[in-house]
């Protein structure tokens, strides 16, 4: 037989199959948060997602918006299937997922990996406690450390923070906790404004990924004195949350499981961001800083999670990460958490 028609006949094939799949993928729709909008990376790391999930029977209507709240708002008045948003924002929605960008709670990639790929198993238990009332996790995406920028690069440990101006997103507890531990001044801002705040000097400090340095022009507000304090403050997630009644059994769990496969080529892009911020533009602190930060850090999620912000049973497995990382940390025998 001719191979150009074997290979015809096999193309026809393979086109018959991704339709048939199409057309009995049940149709939902999926509201995404991306500050970039249809251009930004983070839409097109879910459009290869909606091309996988097509193959487990579901079919998404794709729809990017800029404003995170507005999602967040949209699926919660069930105006969305699903909802891809921050963990700091779905933490309303979903104390446990949201509670792994605790402060101070995963210093490294590899913990979240770890994290990440624990609550991606399939495991009943796992599964129970990723449910809240109507809403699962379907999904955990690394978006990158955050760190705290400087205008001056003096301010380099906590002590110093004190007295001074930090942009704090209104809706970040965790964040407002820490800003008044260290004495500093909590100006409100949002996902929007805070860039905006730090370039013009009207806050001294603010928080956020490794791509904001570029994306949302950080390096104008560093200018020749700022810097870029190389110490996480958390790791900032991509959480994909969908109302578990209107997908098909099985789907979320296969979900959590594609995301976690994805999960390397996330850190990729967070690793590139965090290498193209210029080495002078870098401040290393020192052991003891790092010390303390850390006891800071610790006393903020105790607080929190006695104000019932932050879920118990993932701080307790966050706790647990970070001492199999790291044995000698003192928390590790402290057991507060």
């Amino acid at each position: 037989m001719n191979r150009s028609f074997i290979t015809l006949i096999l193309s026809l094939a393979m086109v018959a199959l991704v339709t048939t799949s199409s057309h009995a993928a049940v149709k939902k729709t999926l509201c995404v948060y991306d500050p970039g909008g249809k251009t930004g990376d983070i839409y097109n790391m879910m459009k290869d997602f909606r091309v996988e999930a097509l193959a487990l029977g579901v079919d998404f209507e794709m729809r990017p918006e800029t404003d995170e709240k507005t999602v967040a708002d949209d699926f919660k008045a069930s105006q969305c299937n699903a909802a891809l948003i921050t963990g700091t924002r779905a933490r309303q929605i979903h104390k446990f997922a949201g509670t792994v960008e605790a402060m101070g709670a995963l210093p490294e990639y590899a913990q979240l990996r770890l994290v990440v790929k624990t609550l991606a198993k399939a495991n009943p238990q796992v599964s129970k406690i990723l449910k809240s009332g109507d809403h699962e996790v379907a999904g955990i995406f690394p978006g990158g450390a955050v760190y705290l920028y400087v205008r001056d690069r003096n301010v380099n440990t906590v002590g110093k923070l004190a007295g001074k101006r930090i942009a704090t997103l209104a809706f970040d507890d965790a964040a407002k906790t820490m800003v008044r531990k260290v004495g500093a001044s909590l100006i409100a801002a949002d996902v929007s404004t805070f860039s905006g705040m730090f370039n013009n000097a009207s806050v001294d400090a603010c928080y956020a990924p490794a791509f904001a340095y570029k994306a949302l022009e950080l390096y104008k507000g560093i200018g020749a004195n700022g810097g870029v304090i190389r110490y996480p403050l958390a790791q900032m997630t991509m959480q994909l949350l969908v109302r578990s009644a209107d997908f098909p059994e099985g789907f979320t769990q296969k979900a959590r499981e594609l995301a976690y496969k994805s999960f390397s080529q996330g850190l990729k892009t967070a690793n590139q961001a965090e290498s193209a911020i210029p080495a002078k533009h870098w401040i290393d602190i020192p052991k003891a800083d790092k010390d303390r930060y850390d006891e800071m850090f610790l006393d903020v999620r105790v607080e929190l999670r006695d104000k019932g912000v932050y879920h118990p049973r993932a701080l307790g497995l966050l706790r647990g990460v970070r001492c199999k990382s790291d044995p000698t940390r003192a928390e590790c025998t402290q057991k507060r958490e």
